[in-house]
């Protein structure tokens, strides 16, 4: 009897040191640091780049009747020849691949429509190699960011590529996905850029949600710009420059009237700011600033001058 309660009196003491050591075990244990890999695995989704600011504030407010038209743009007509075929080729597929190669045929087929209505639109260079490789003088980066980001150097998946190509092969010879419409800009569904309010909302496919430049930029006189047929020869790190926004103003819009100190006008900036300072209407495409109608020029248009007040 004593043997075994000299026996249980070990064990209850053994058993409470153990609870008594516990808690000053975790008193010498500081408050954990998260790891580093979470942190590190932290996703950074790239915001691509909308219009300038300077294209917006010409192009003015999307409107819901815009949203509403949809109208599925002609379809491209490669004049390319040889190696610059080649090349079109090429470019148009990585635009696909690197951009909507995790999409369904629909979405793959939206962003090369895309990439093909910008070759159109004098906004954009004339090349399809050119426009998928345009860089940006702003800070948001180029224009397709796979051009930047190092997804060039990765290992292609050679199923997915080929049949990015062959979306690619048939958009340049002429198939239309007409729910794009004239849209030249979208971004994925993930991200919220400050200029999607300020273009026309075309609709959503697959991930990317689609835009349209506001007013006659989205419209027919988009198509304004000839292929050139002339394709670059370009690597991972080639950028082409922006287009001035005068220029691309003048280009989609056609004919600019400049009445009294706009007439006098002699460089982009005297002119903007002259512009500036007088209303702006738009009417089927043409930019008149009022002004004294004597100063009227003509540009190969009939101007009925008369008092500012009066419809030119």
């Amino acid at each position: 009897m004593d043997t075994r309660i000299a026996f249980g009196l070990v064990t209850l003491i053994a058993a409470t040191s153990c609870v008594a050591t516990a808690p000053r075990e975790q008193a010498r244990v500081t408050m954990p640091v998260p790891p580093p890999a979470r942190t590190a695995s932290k996703v950074v989704l790239a915001v691509p780049p909308g219009p300038s600011e300077a294209l917006l504030a010409h192009a003015g407010a999307p409107t819901l009747a815009e949203a509403m038209a949809v109208t599925a743009a002609p379809a491209f007509l490669d004049t390319a020849q040889g190696d610059d075929a080649a090349r079109a080729l090429d470019c148009l597929t990585q635009a696909v691949y690197y951009e909507a190669r995790s999409e369904p045929i629909e979405g793959q087929q939206a962003v090369a429509q895309v990439v093909l209505n910008r070759v159109r639109n004098p906004a954009f260079p004339n090349s399809v190699c050119g426009t998928v490789y345009e860089g940006s003088s702003r800070s948001t980066g180029c224009q397709f960011t796979f051009t930047c980001d190092g997804s060039l150097t990765a290992r292609r998946e050679p199923a997915a590529w080929e049949r990015a190509r062959q979306v690619a092969q048939a958009a340049l010879a002429g198939f239309v996905y007409a729910p794009v419409g004239s849209a030249t800009f979208y971004h994925t569904d993930a991200v919220h850029p400050g200029w999607a309010t300020r273009v026309t909302s075309v609709g959503t496919i697959g991930a990317h949600i689609f835009y349209r430049l506001p007013g006659v930029w989205g419209g027919a006189l988009a198509y304004r710009q000839r292929y050139g047929g002339v394709e670059p020869g370009v690597t991972a790190g080639t950028r082409f420059a922006e287009k001035a926004t005068e220029a691309l103003i003048e280009a989609i819009e056609g004919v600019r009237i400049h009445r009294g100190g706009v007439a006098a006008a002699t460089d982009a900036d005297s002119a903007e700011t002259a512009s500036a300072a007088r209303p702006v209407e738009h009417r089927s495409g043409v930019a008149i600033h009022r002004g004294p109608a004597a100063a009227a020029v003509q540009h190969g248009v009939t101007i009925h001058a008369g008092t500012p007040g009066d419809d030119a």
